[in-house]
Formats: C-alpha cells, structure tokens, sequence
C-alpha cells in the first residue's frame, strides 16, 4: 500500500505529463491549422524548455501540405518517418489514404514512450515492426509491467514488483490515438488537448481534496 506523501508525488508525475502532452497537442494542433502534415513526430523531434514550458516540434524534412494521398508501397528501407512511431496506413501496406491523422498516431507512440519509459512495438526487426502498426495493439499503457510512469514516474521504495502508476485514463486516451484505423481515432488535435486538459483539472481537484 502507498502512503500519503507517495500518492501526492505519483500525481505530481502524472500531471507533469498531461502538462507537457498539452503543450505538445497544442503545437501539433497549429501546425496542422497551417495546414501541414508533420509525418515524424516522435520525441527526438520534441524540443521542450522546462524553464518556459514552451514546447517546439522541429524537423519538417518530410512534412507536406494538407492532402489525401495514398502511399504507394515501398522497400521497407525507403519509408518515410521514424518505424517505431509509424502509422499504420504511413506504412504504404494497408491501401489507405494518408491524412492529418497519421500525425496522432506517432504522437500516441510518442505519449506511450514518455509514459512506459518504452516503445509501443520493442522490437528491432523492420518487418515485424510494421506487422504490429498494421495488425497488432499494443499493451496499454496502465497495464505494461515494470514501470512507475516512464520518465515522469515515482516508484514507492522498496515495492516489489514496481507499481505502475499510470492511470488508466491517460492509458485510454493513448490507445485511441493509437487506433489502427484512422477513423477511431481523435479527429482533431484540440478535441486531444481538451481530454488531456480535463484530466490534469480532474487530478488537481483530487489532490486539492
């Protein structure tokens, strides 16, 4: 069992998170109001100030305007983005138009990372990697064994196995960001910031009761 002073520091982490997801969203969410497709989001295209807060998403080397396009397949060599944040139809393999939402896609992969302290699809094989975006979910984040809440987690000292402390409402919103069809996931990065926003107000009434 967790004592008082622990709840208040697995809180603190977990509204660190949402704060930074907000700012994230909130960046992607102007960047798709100019009417750009990122196509690599993922945390080494994150540069975020803990001084400001201020977050920025760099690196637009393959970005393109607002289209519908379809990827044609290619050698799994020539893909474009990172693999392991890849959207299912960004893959080239699944005859699907490729839009805006390919982007919530890598930032669910981005989140699960910051959350777990480890990628949705661990695995270093290019193929296999790409079955699991087409074909197969991840475990969710709440229910991954083995973390306090990634890098923004407190682990109890001295529990064994280590808790994870990821509530299973930040887990939920990851998931459907994650969604293989592009349709299931959110539509629009502000209806992503306002459940993020929720949760953080919802865990500051908690710790302020």
């Amino acid at each position: 069992m967790l004592d008082a002073a622990t709840i208040r520091l697995l809180s603190r982490a977990v509204v660190g998170f949402l704060n930074i997801a907000i700012a994230i969203t909130d960046t992607l969410g102007k960047i798709h109001a100019a009417h750009v497709i990122h196509k690599d989001i993922n945390p080494g295209n994150i540069v975020f100030n803990p001084r400001t807060g201020v977050v920025k998403i760099i690196d637009f080397g393959i970005a393109t305007r607002f289209s519908r396009t379809n990827p044609t397949f290619k050698s799994l060599h020539l893909l474009e983005g990172t693999p392991a944040y890849l959207s299912p139809e960004q893959t080239g393999r699944m005859n699907r138009m490729l839009d805006y939402r390919t982007d919530f896609y890598s930032l669910g992969a981005t989140f699960y990372e910051l959350l777990t302290g480890q990628l949705p699809f661990p695995t270093s094989d290019l193929l296999e990697l790409v079955h699991c975006h087409i074909a197969t979910p991840p475990i969710p984040p709440h229910e991954v064994e083995g973390v306090g809440c990634g890098v923004w987690g407190v682990v109890a000292e001295g529990s064994s196995p280590i808790i994870n402390t990821i509530p299973q409402a930040v887990s939920d919103i990851v998931m459907k960001l994650m969604a293989k069809n592009a349709e299931d996931r959110y539509q629009s990065a502000w209806g992503i910031k306002a459940d993020l926003e929720s949760l953080a107000e919802q865990l500051k009434e908690t710790k302020a009761n």
